[in-house]
């Protein structure tokens, strides 16, 4: 019951915009949302990089704030990997950065796959259903754009 109350605290943070499809990423709450024309279509629970967050320039294991865009869905190590593309090279020197799933040793645990911050920088999802259900939407709805708050 904590945990329901606590995901909508986090989730009155989280606005979609009033246009458009984005994944909207809130980093604090740790929750990742599919935004179609004002509406959270989809709210999955998320584990983000072990370093935290960045600002203007990211470091080892931080989870980048700002606007990025999304490139096609791949698969990856951790079953699916929706690449951001690199918006500043003098921003991020190494850029590895992305939505996936979670890492194959542990892919049918469920929710403790994000009951901590565990990534390189990247955001992960639960489990492999999840990041399929991603990856389909970017994919069908030509989504391209997502934002990291």
């Amino acid at each position: 019951m904590l945990a329901a109350v606590l995901l909508l605290v986090s989730l009155a943070h989280l606005e979609c915009p009033a246009t458009g499809r984005e994944v909207l990423v809130h980093a604090s709450g740790h929750t990742m949302s599919l935004c179609d024309g004002g509406k959270a279509l989809h709210t999955y629970k998320v584990a983000i990089g072990s370093g935290g967050v960045a600002g203007k320039r990211v470091g080892w294991a931080q989870t980048p704030l700002g606007t990025f865009t999304l490139s096609t869905p791949r698969p990856s190590q951790y079953h699916l990997f929706i690449p951001l593309l690199n918006p500043d090279a003098k921003r991020f020197a190494a850029w590895a950065i992305g939505i996936h799933g979670p890492p194959r040793a542990n892919k049918d645990d469920g929710a403790s796959n994000v009951a901590s911050d565990w990534t390189l920088g990247c955001i992960a999802v639960a489990t492999d259903a999840e990041i399929d259900e991603v990856a389909s939407w970017v994919r069908d709805q030509k989504v391209t754009r997502v934002v990291f708050q």
